[in-house]
């Protein structure tokens, strides 16, 4: 009995050629929107691990401040549950430094003429989350003598673009989500209307099943098996041209999204986006074909 649903369910597929194309086509661009916001959301959480590697407070000291001060300093800022690490930098460190990043520009000829190190003794601080900094600044200025110490501080105020990427990142999710729900939808009525034409086309051989004595869940079956075939052939075919197109463009678009490698993230996380695509596609065509043929099934 098995054997012969599936068997009737292949037939099916096969007979109603154009309709199964458009069934499988639309619950493909449902798995390609739902794996682009996975990629993205990748992309998101790689741009804020960036810039928050990035984010700190400097603080210059004043040329006449002793070194045992800062270390002093530095040692208080690092009790501070809000620091994940403090890095003290020396002149001569500065220096070295800046002539490295910058030995082809002129201003290192203009360092050689004066002969003078102009640069100041700091601390970098470095927060365990950006939203942390707040709390390290306003410890900074309840210090009584920190204006004699302190040159200047620079914050840069990272943390507010990541709390930019962040907000694009939610409202680009809310646009994916209600892409997917869209792209869903649109594949679930499209596998609900091409098993109604099916069954409107062997309308005649369903009552002919019916009146041999053949149970609901025989006639049933054929027609889910049918739309979970197009869901398992979507779900292979957008595998296949995602880790192509991202295998031969991951070049470029590594230069395009500062490093990120949606090749790698996608290989990375494999199983995850095969299983999810398998999943989706199989439910959208299962319940399609399912509410199709039942309803028919009540009605007639």
């Amino acid at each position: 009995m098995l054997k012969r649903i599936f068997k009737n369910g292949w037939q099916n597929f096969i007979r109603q050629g154009s309709l199964s194309f458009g069934n499988t086509f639309a619950i493909f661009l449902a798995i390609i929107v739902a794996v682009g916001l996975f990629v993205f959301h990748g992309l998101i959480n790689y741009a804020i691990g960036e810039i928050e590697n990035q984010v700190d407070v400097s603080l210059f000291f004043k040329e006449e401040v002793p070194k045992e001060d800062i270390m002093s300093f530095k040692a208080e800022v690092e009790e501070l549950k809000e620091v994940k690490n403090v890095i003290f930098v020396s002149k001569e460190q500065a220096y070295e430094s800046f002539v490295k990043n910058h030995e082809d520009d002129i201003y290192i000829e203009a360092l050689k003429i004066i002969e003078v190190n102009p640069f100041l003794p700091s601390i970098r601080i470095t927060a365990n989350k950006p939203s942390e900094y707040a709390a390290i600044s306003e410890f900074i200025d309840s210090k009584e003598d920190i204006e004699d110490m302190i040159y200047k501080m620079d914050d840069f105020r990272r943390e507010e673009a990541i709390a930019k990427i962040d907000n694009l990142g939610k409202n680009v999710r809310v646009m994916g989500i209600s892409l997917i729900i869209f792209f869903s939808f649109l594949a679930f009525l499209t596998t609900f209307n091409t098993v109604r034409l099916t069954i409107f086309s062997q309308r005649k051989e369903i009552e002919i099943m019916k009146l041999v004595g053949a149970s609901n869940s025989f006639i049933r079956w054929p027609y889910i098996i049918q739309g979970i075939m197009c869901g398992i052939i979507a779900a292979i075919l957008s595998s296949i041209i995602i880790f192509s197109i991202l295998f031969i463009a991951d070049n470029s678009l590594s230069n395009i999204l500062m490093g990120f490698s949606a090749y790698d993230y996608c290989l990375n996380n494999i199983w995850t986006i095969i299983l999810g695509q398998i999943i989706i596609a199989i439910l959208l065509a299962l319940f399609s074909s399912y509410i199709a043929i039942t309803r028919y099934l009540k009605n007639n």
